[in-house]
């Protein structure tokens, strides 16, 4: 019996068993589960607090408990039932990408925790790809993801949408305990063989509150649906890995009086993955066989934050916010290769790097005053922060005596300047009531500048002789926003927005270099590129009963000046792309043309049959096109609906409930003629989830997944399959998971 089935065969067992004895114990006279939609408050929709019924766009707010109950175990997980949300990274090495929203991703989609950015997505060649998974789902207290363009309020990078993390504080975790708290968190997963341990303590004082989350995972490679082994691209399974992470937060807040609050924070979260990569076993690489591949990745983030709040009438404001902090994050990649060349034993490594410091300030005000009946809160404020980029290839190959011999690129080498960019901004809101509280308008503006500094150090000159010098670049960018919520009545509220965004040109696309002279090509820098921008407009309607809530939204979003990397140098197109002076084929970065996307979001939940039965649902749709080439565009997901059927014990002692994710089909008319992508047909995924209270001190939460063992490939994760076996790139069959924590 496999140790999927094994642990799947165990977890029946424990809720068929488990349930009835936890039913028994629910006398007749315990109140009854009605129920009663609960008010979602989202901050990341307008940097203030609102109900998400008072919010004039689609977003998604996922609690700790939603995170629990869910067996969440990482970024990718945290939107497994969120349609239109995606996190690719299956069959790869170098893990989890970030996210993608409605069709754009990558460092298009703002990604903050805590108010501060995730480090950036950076990826060249086959060796190195740093990724933005850096983030514990543990240590979360909630998680928020506004689609579309919100530049206005977040400026660059939120060209597509923004996923905002908050973490755990002492007073979210200890609202019922009086001076200390403790719990322990265990955890299987039978998909990855991954353990969890998580240890979260807190403790108050009459002035201080202070919280520690420390948790580790160990886990192997996930499985998958394929079936054939060995070595080489036609390798079906996975390829071993090993990879440990632990996270860290640590809070310390002082609260003076009701209307002050200092607060410290420090956070690491360290990654450390170790590969054998069996499919590239055996693969030939302009003539030379390569015997064995082997990796060794780490990922590390370290951040230190202060955050000091304050209440009271302060004349221009009623409430202030000030944030400061640093951040630093390292992507080591190391690949180690053994080697065969003209009947010749040689070893490779290839050492890659990719470091960013970010550090800085903000500040956030909140004024609410009424004029001549009007209501209006307004939000504003500044920031100033810096990020210093770097990255750096290292390595050699060498003869079976451990001679060096000659590389075909230059080593050590950088694949772009060291480059430190300042960016300064101010933005405001104003959320207007009118027609008492019956219309919210809310116009935002934003101003960014961001000025970029590259230094063109020893490395990167002899790494790319020949080069143009680096150019320092710098632009700025004015971003609005206007949204309108209008309520017809308690029950039927109508919402819409017009938005903007734009990402500023990268600092490795502006200024990159790389130089291969053995294949006769090289990149060169493009100081001319501009920001990208999107406009986007969205309109929709809630409805708010005593049954139930749903929302529907149809949007529309233009994107211009796209950034293409690696594209033919505009200037070289007459020679075919070659450059006269050298005969090398050459490549720039340019701002290409448009890209629309529109479509169609749903979601909701209903009571069904009696008050403790309760059906959700949640859809997404959405077309795009390449203006330019008037091809599809590859970015977007298929049609993806989920479905999920609850029901929870009338003494909320237990639930449980299963849940549908059906994708359609990704036929060959979606999909560009300029790639070769095949299609892919659909497919419906059947969860089982069940939750209980063992007593007062213990949770336990569990999951079967893919309860059909349905065999199948994510769209988002087919652009990876090239020339391998598409079958090593499948989601796991059936497989189970079961988390317990213990409170004191």
């Amino acid at each position: 019996m496999s140790k999927s089935l094994c642990a799947t065969t165990v977890l029946t067992l424990i809720a068929s068993l488990g349930m009835p004895t936890l039913a028994q114990e629910i006398s007749d006279d315990e109140s009854s589960n009605e129920f009663e939609p609960e008010e979602v408050i989202s901050v990341v929709a307008t940097r203030s607090e609102n109900p998400v019924a008072e919010v004039a766009t689609m977003v998604t707010v996922k609690s700790s408990e939603e995170i629990e109950e869910e067996l969440i175990r990482d970024i990718a997980d945290l939107v497994r039932y969120e349609p239109g949300v995606t996190v690719e990274g299956t069959g790869s090495r170098f893990g989890l990408t970030g996210f993608s929203i409605r069709g754009i991703g990558g460092n298009r989609v703002l990604t903050v925790i805590d108010g501060v950015r995730i480090p950036d997505e950076f990826s060249f060649g086959p060796f190195l790809s740093s990724r933005r998974d850096f983030v514990d789902v543990d240590s979360l207290s909630r998680v928020e993801i506004a689609r579309g363009p919100v530049s206005s309020l977040y400026g660059s990078d939120a060209l597509g949408g923004v996923v905002a993390f908050s973490t755990k504080s002492a007073g979210e975790v200890m609202q019922s305990a009086d001076d200390f708290f403790a719990s322990l968190k265990a955890g299987y997963s039978s998909e990855d063989a991954s353990r969890i341990a998580t240890a979260t303590l807190g403790a108050k004082a009459p002035d201080l509150a202070a919280l520690l989350v420390v948790s580790n995972r160990n886990q192997a490679e996930s499985e998958n649906a394929g079936e054939v082994g060995g070595y080489g691209p036609s390798r079906e399974l996975p390829d071993p890995r090993e990879i440990d992470t632990t996270n860290v937060t640590a809070k310390v807040s002082w609260t003076p009086s009701e209307s002050h609050m200092l607060s410290f924070s420090v956070e690491n979260y360290s990654n450390d993955a170790s590969t054998m990569i069996y499919s590239d076993y055996g693969v030939v690489v302009y003539g030379t066989v390569v015997n064995s591949r082997d990796a060794e990745d780490t990922r590390d983030r370290t951040r230190v934050s202060v955050q000091y709040s304050l209440d009271g009438d302060l004349g221009i404001a009623d409430a202030a916010e000030f944030n400061i902090f640093n951040q630093n994050s390292e992507t080591d990649q190391s690949t180690f290769e053994s080697r065969t060349s003209r009947g010749q034993p040689q070893t490779r490594q290839r050492l890659s790097f990719f470091d960013q410091k970010y550090q800085g300030f903000s500040a956030q005000l909140r004024k609410s005053f009424d004029t001549a009946g009007i209501s209006h809160s307004i939000t504003y404020g500044f920031e100033r922060y810096s990020i210093d980029s770097q990255s750096r290839r290292d390595g050699g190959t060498f003869d079976a005596a451990g001679t060096p011999l000659r590389e075909y690129t230059i080593l050590p080498t950088r694949d772009f300047p060291p480059t430190d960019i300042v960016k300064d901004a101010i933005y405001v809101q104003d959320e207007i009531e009118l027609l008492d509280g019956k219309l919210i308008l809310s116009p935002s503006m934003r101003f960014d500048r961001f000025d970029a500094e590259a230094t063109a150090d020893s490395i990167y000159l002899n790494g790319n002789p020949g080069q143009a010098d680096p150019a320092d670049f710098s632009d700025s960018e004015l971003t609005k926003k206007i949204g309108a919520v209008g309520f017809l009545s308690d029950q039927i509220v109508l919402f819409g927005n017009y938005s903007e965004g734009f990402r500023a040109p990268p600092y490795d696309d502006v200024n990159v270099g790389f130089t291969n002279f053995g294949g006769g090509y090289k990149t060169i820098s493009n100081a001319d590129l501009v920001s990208e921008r999107s406009q986007g407009i969205e309109a929709g309607i809630r409805l708010i009963s005593d049954f139930g809530v749903a929302s529907v939204g149809a949007f529309s979003t233009e994107y211009t000046d796209f950034i293409e990397s690696f594209s033919l140098a505009p200037a070289f197109l007459p020679f075919r792309g070659i450059d006269p002076s050298d005969g090398m084929m050459t490549f720039q970065s340019i701002n290409r043309g448009e890209v629309s996307i529109s479509g169609i979001e749903a979601k909701g939940e209903f009571e069904l049959i009696s008050p403790t039965t309760k059906v959700r649902f949640a859809l997404a749709f959405a077309e795009g096109t390449d203006e330019v080439s008037d091809q599809p565009l590859n970015s977007i997901n298929p049609l993806t609906t989920v479905l999920g059927l609850r029901y929870d014990a009338t003494s909320r002692r237990w639930g449980t409930e299963l849940v549908w994710t059906l994708v359609s089909a990704k036929e060959a008319a979606d999909i560009s003629e300029s790639t070769s992508r095949a299609p892919m047909p659909g497919y419906g995924v059947v969860d089982l989830l069940v939750n209980a209270n063992l007593g007062e001190r213990f949770t336990m939460n569990m999951g079967v997944f893919n309860l059909t063992d349905k065999r199948y490939i994510r769209w988002e994760d087919s652009l990876a399959i090239g020339g391998d076996a598409p079958l090593r790139f499948t989601q796991p069959g059936v497989n189970a998971g079961i988390t317990i924590r213990a409170q004191f």
